[in-house]
């Protein structure tokens, strides 16, 4: 074998095995690699057995470096891998190997429609459409392939949920660290209450509520699509009632809750016939039903924030001065909002005209109706 370069050697250490000798190498031209594995456990007990199909070559400088690390370091940018018994290491060229992944998702488009109005009463109907376009598992091919080498091949089988990949074993645990990080962020899921409260308003010649009376116990405005919506942050909804009192008579209308996994879009609907429901002269006199659509899209951070995409509706009835039907409204919000967990985010810009009494000496009053949506994040909990 020809003289190779070798330019330092700590012979300070026992030469017994992989981890307890260090040494540098440099070398400015090629040499092969079989004569280099030899060169690394020359003057130690070690034994090394390169496989008769090993070729390739090395240049470069490995400085203070055991037995172990040079082999880490050149063994795997050449194909190689190797095994050690006892005393003895074998070098041979890495072959791939295969591996299985969960992959848990539900492999549809989702379409949800759903439509409110005024049933037999007649008037206006409103409809909110949603629709959830994502292929999570188009997505995660795509995410998959660039971790891959040029010798892998992989298939997702949507039915089975499952990813079967076959490459080398680093490549795999990368695959691996990815996955798991896909299931951590998609299978985040949130809770979150929907509440409706209307505030009939003292002063008959308010036209909306005085926000700048609620400041004190609310933050800075989300983004909202539309400018006659206003929308607060709370962290008190307690105090929040109690300030609203001070400016009329509050009464929660309807309440519901949804939980929707990470950008997932949810929708629900509930309805009430709490309002200001007047009395009924007939049997055939309208009532007037308010009824709420929520459509909602959480992106949970992993800072414990939530991103929401709403778009809240409103169907308001309204009273003549003898306490019937005398109109509907809807009123629709497009918004982005970011809240921590638990916070409390205040819609307003809904209202409705509505009559005290039913006799010649009715008052009309305001009623402003706000929703209220407080997300909380869902934990998972271990078996």
């Amino acid at each position: 074998m020809p003289t190779l370069p070798l330019t330092q050697i700590d012979d300070r250490l026992p030469a017994a095995d992989l981890d307890n000798r260090t040494f540098t190498l440099t070398f400015g031209q090629p040499v092969a690699i079989r004569d280099l594995l030899l060169l690394l456990v020359r003057g130690t007990s070690l034994s090394m057995i390169p496989d008769p199909g090993i070729s390739g070559a090395f240049i470069g400088e490995l400085k203070n470096v055991t037995v172990r690390q040079a082999l880490d370091l050149i063994l795997q940018p050449l194909g190689l891998d190797y095994r050690i018994d006892g005393g003895f290491i074998r070098v041979f060229t890495r072959e791939p190997e295969m591996r299985l992944f969960d992959v848990n998702y539900i492999a549809t488009e989702r379409t949800s429609t759903v439509a409110t109005g005024t049933g037999a009463t007649g008037g206006s109907t409103a409809q909110v459409s949603s629709r959830t376009a994502t292929d999570v598992f188009a997505d995660l091919a795509k995410g998959v392939q660039p971790l891959l080498s040029a010798r892998a091949s992989f298939s997702l089988d949507r039915k089975a949920g499952l990813l079967q990949v076959i490459d080398f074993p680093e490549r795999l645990d990368r695959v691996a660290v990815y996955l798991d990080a896909v299931h951590d962020r998609v299978q985040r899921q949130v809770q979150i209450d929907v509440r409706v409260v209307e505030v009939q308003l003292k002063n008959e010649a308010a036209q909306t509520i005085d926000w700048n009376a609620v400041a004190p116990v609310s933050a800075p405005p989300a983004a909202s699509g539309s400018p006659t919506l206003t929308s607060v942050r709370v962290t008190d909804v307690g105090r929040l009632l109690t300030a609203l009192e001070g400016q009329g008579k509050v009464t929660t209308i309807a309440g519901t809750r949804l939980r929707a996994l990470n950008n997932e879009t949810a929708i629900v609907r509930a309805g009430s016939d709490i309002g200001i429901r007047a009395k009924q002269d007939r049997p055939t006199d309208p009532v007037l039903t308010d009824g709420l659509t929520v459509t909602v899209t959480p992106q949970i951070g992993s800072d414990g924030s939530v991103m929401l995409s709403l778009s809240p509706m409103l169907t308001l009835g309204s009273s003549d001065a003898g306490g019937k039907l005398a109109g509907r409204s809807s009123g629709e919000a497009d918004m982005l909002a970011r809240l921590a967990d638990g916070e409390t985010m205040v819609v307003g810009g809904f209202s409705r005209s509505g009559y005290l009494g039913r006799s010649s000496g009715a008052t009309s009053r305001r009623t402003e109706v706000l929703v209220l949506l407080t997300p909380r994040i869902l934990r998972a909990t271990a078996d």
